[in-house]
């Protein structure tokens, strides 16, 4: 043992030695570092009532534990004590913000260890500060040339290189005596040991790791009144084991390498013959160990808000000398912990129906630990939802549908079913708020962007119209209490679309088999903006008594397109669309339609928001049919539209494809030429322009509507090998159409496009 005296306090060093309001005491420590075995520890004081829980600030750290006290850092790295007898706090220190503490502060006593550094393992000078008494007094590690590893109690841990080229290390203990230093070397530590470091401490002992061979490392236990390893006290495990040490027993719990899965617990006694236990802690890879009584306490240091371990990050005890299974739950989770003086553990974690907070766990009346609440940070363990922004109404035909959930942590996979309440159609998205970045931890906003569509990403259609409902499920990462469930309204609108069957906004085109009709939705892929179609659905049969069916947009006042059909006899009937794809009984217009060759319908030619019917007689006239909004009678008397439409062999109802205020007509001559009619928007056309030749390649050509949601009217044609094209309108007269598209809708021989 030597001696140094203890170089003189003063200002201006004390604050060096101390980054915030240190109020310092001269005089001695009250408690001896080497003279005498450590006092018995003093009873829990507590907080004044069971009702007096105190306050933390969310994501705070538990540092350190005395009888008087206990010792926090917040997030930003203000190091506090604080009174369990009022609640009352001093801050003693200002640290880095992302530095994680061990011993370096003290442990297991009310002796506070302050720096002069704000990584406090760096510090060089220390003082050690009684909170029970308010004294203080002064380590200068630079007069020894010695590197800072911890604190228990009042005694000071440091190493020093030593041997050739310093490659060796030799751990001393040291404590103040009045106006003097102890410094004591350590002994009987293994053998060629380096790279030591402080782990953990308490009733008069310390657990010391250092390297061992293979790339493990001891754990030994050091009693602080002889400053020696206790014989043949040693457990072997890897770098990131937590340990713990009380006055019967010696616990070390992690894996032996970082590629485990998972860890083991072991418990030694110290007295007797040593024997150890050991237990596999399946489900956990990490884990921190606490002693109380004779249970061990563990768990993963995992925050609420913290990543998406899937292990099990509860915090149990089970019985040292026990057997079989882990043992009872204590927390929920816990992210620090630290043992106090009377052997006891308080813990900063989580219980689901108590909160966020720090927690006293020690021997209940069977000696089984239990966990009561000292302080709370006001959070909630489990996930909550605080707030919303959920429009009650989503005009899709203007914009998508912005909803939004605020939650208390956004470690979670939501799951949000939207569900269509007439049809009972629905679908499940899946939200990821949380994608591993620390800024994506705690508090906020889980968004939907909804563009309307329902369905995966290769196949996208659109949602219909009407009320809905939301299902909101917030399913924990790391399974850290229930899944939070929450559900609502809202209601789907959009303006009316000439080609719209399914009231969902997107056109859809009605196909014409043997005898049988079918309606196939369109949509627009997300994965390559390919317009595509979804599988078609059979209306019915027994549509081979019609020789011709036509679209013809919404003449009769509904949300959905219509349909009409002229019979063999020439009598012309209609279909009132109900919005679902499916058709009502067919109502009678008249007879005598035979007269006409070719009928054409689904655009708005006078521009009143009704659709209109063209038909062209057998003399080449061309006569328009306004749309009434009234299905008892669809149509108003026609009107001449032109003549010399004979020397056509193709008439669409394209709609407005070229920003005129009216529907538009396209037509094609014998030479495959095809011409655009301007609609002057009443049932009158301007003279013809010219788009382009080799339109004879197309067999069948089809006004779909707007099928890219631009506003403008689309061409759809398919060629003799069913191929398929669209035509997207520009709304320039003099280049009515963009390039063809390729779409990914596949027809069969025997479609007849409606």
């Amino acid at each position: 043992m030597t001696l140094s005296p203890i170089p003189r306090r003063s200002g201006r060093l004390l604050s060096t030695a101390v980054a915030v309001g240190l109020a310092v005491t001269a005089g001695p420590l009250t408690v001896p570092a080497s003279a005498a075995a450590p006092a018995a520890p003093a009873a829990f004081a507590g907080p004044a009532s069971a009702a007096s829980v105190g306050k933390l600030a969310p994501g705070s750290r538990i540092v350190s534990a005395g009888s008087t006290g206990y010792l926090s850092a917040d997030p930003q790295g203000k190091v506090v004590w604080t009174r369990y007898a009022d609640g009352s706090t001093t801050q003693l220190a200002q640290d880095k913000a992302d530095y994680g503490f061990g011993t370096e502060h003290g442990t297991a006593s009310d002796v506070v260890a302050l720096g002069d550094d704000p990584v406090m393992g760096a510090s060089k000078k220390i003082t050690l500060r009684d909170m029970a008494t308010g004294k203080s007094t002064f380590i200068d590690l630079t007069t020894y040339g010695y590197h800072y590893m911890g604190t228990v109690g009042s005694s000071v841990f440091a190493y020093k290189r030593v041997g050739r080229d310093e490659k060796d290390e030799e751990v001393h203990l040291l404590a103040a005596e009045g106006e003097q230093v102890t410094d004591r070397v350590v002994t009987c530590l293994p053998e060629r040991s380096k790279g030591f470091d402080l782990n953990a401490g308490g009733a008069g002992k310390a657990v010391i790791r250092s390297e061992s061979a293979g790339g493990l490392y001891d754990y030994v236990v050091v009693d602080l009144t002889t400053a020696k390893a206790v014989p043949n006290r040693r457990l072997t495990s890897g770098y990131t084991a937590g340990a713990a040490v009380s006055a019967k027993h010696f616990a070390v719990s992690g894996t032996m390498l970082m590629s485990d899965l998972r860890a083991d617990l072991k418990t030694m006694e110290l007295d007797g013959d040593g024997r150890i236990w050991s237990r596999e802690l399946y489900g956990r890879v990490t884990p921190e160990v606490g002693l109380v009584g004779d249970w061990a306490v563990f768990g993963e240091k995992q925050k609420a808000d913290e990543g998406d371990y899937r292990g099990d990050i509860s915090v149990r005890a089970t019985p040292i000398e026990g057997i079989g299974d882990v043992g009872p739950k204590v927390l929920d989770h816990m992210s620090s912990l630290t043992p106090t003086p009377d052997g006891a553990l308080l813990v900063m974690g989580g219980d689901v129906e108590q909160g966020e907070g720090l927690y006293r766990i020690s021997a209940g009346a069977d000696g089984k630990p239990v966990a009561k609440m000292v302080a709370s940070t006001g959070e909630p363990t489990k996930v909550t939802l605080t707030d919303t922004r959920i429009p009650a109404v989503a005009d899709l035909g203007k914009g998508s549908w912005y909803a939004r959930w605020y939650l208390s942590r956004r470690n979670v996979e939501v799951a949000l079913t939207l569900r269509h309440k007439a049809s009972g159609a629905e679908h499940t998205f899946t939200l990821r708020p949380y994608q591993g970045s620390p800024a994506e931890r705690g508090p906020g906003w889980v968004d939907f962007n909804w563009d309307g569509a329902f369905g995966d990403w290769w196949d996208r259609p659109a949602a219909p119209n009407g009320d809905y409902t939301w299902k909101f499920s917030a399913k924990p990462l790391n399974e850290l209490g229930p899944v939070l469930e929450k559900s609502g309204t809202f209601k789907v609108t959009r303006k009316p679309a000439p080609h719209d069957y399914t009231d969902n906004g997107t056109p859809d085109l009605l196909l014409r088999g043997t005898g049988s009709l079918s309606v196939m939705d369109t949509f627009r892929s997300s994965h390559d903006r390919q317009l595509k179609g979804t599988q078609s659905k059979e209306v019915g049969p027994g549509w081979d008594i019609y020789n011709q069916v036509t679209a013809v947009g919404d003449v009769a006042g509904a949300s959905a397109g219509d349909i009409v059909a002229r019979d063999k006899d020439g009598v012309l009937w209609l279909y009132l669309g109900k919005g679902d794809g499916t058709f009502s009984d067919r109502a009678k217009i008249g007879a005598g339609w035979e007269m006409y060759d070719r009928i054409t319908g689904g655009g708005d030619i006078d521009g009143d928001g009704r659709g209109d019917l063209l038909a062209r007689d057998s003399a080449g006239a061309l006569w328009f049919y306004k749309g009434t909004g009234d299905w008892r009678a669809p149509f108003a008397p026609r009107v001449k539209a032109g003549t010399g439409w004979n020397m056509y062999n193709e008439i669409t109802s394209v709609g407005d494809v070229a920003g005129g205020p009216g529907g538009d007509l396209v037509a094609r001559d014998p030479d495959g030429v095809l011409w655009l009619y301007l609609g002057y928007g009443n049932g009158t056309f301007a003279d013809r322009v010219k788009i382009g030749a080799g339109w004879d390649a197309y067999p069948q050509m089809v006004g779909i509507g707007d099928a890219n949601a631009d506003g403008k009217a689309d061409l759809f044609v398919t060629t003799k090998d069913r191929t398929t094209y669209v035509y997207h309108g520009t709304g320039d007269w003099r280049a009515p159409f963009a390039p063809r598209e390729t779409t990914g809708i596949e027809l069969w021989s025997w479609d007849t496009l409606s």
